[in-house]
């Protein structure tokens, strides 16, 4: 059930490393998701930022960050799988 990201992998990807998903594929299951999924990915993945620097730009925690982008991943995961 790991989920990789990474600049390696293209995408997030569930498996083994090596594998990929189409883009379309994932950017649907990502519409799919909740809109605070949505957000957190979109800072942490797509922005790039640090749990500390989302945790900033979103006014919250940075165990509010890790919490929400361990529940998002797992929700990215279901909605892939």
């Amino acid at each position: 059930m790991a989920l990789r990201m990474g600049k390696n992998t293209g995408s997030l990807v569930p498996g083994s490393a090596g594998g990929r998903m189409r883009p379309a594929v994932v950017a649907r299951a990502f519409r799919a998701l909740p809109p605070a999924h949505r957000e957190i990915l979109t800072e942490t993945v797509f922005r790039d930022r640090s749990v500390n620097e989302a945790a900033v730009a979103l006014g919250v925690p940075v165990d509010v960050v890790k919490l929400r982008v361990y529940e998002a991943l797992r929700a990215l995961h279901s909605a892939l799988g």
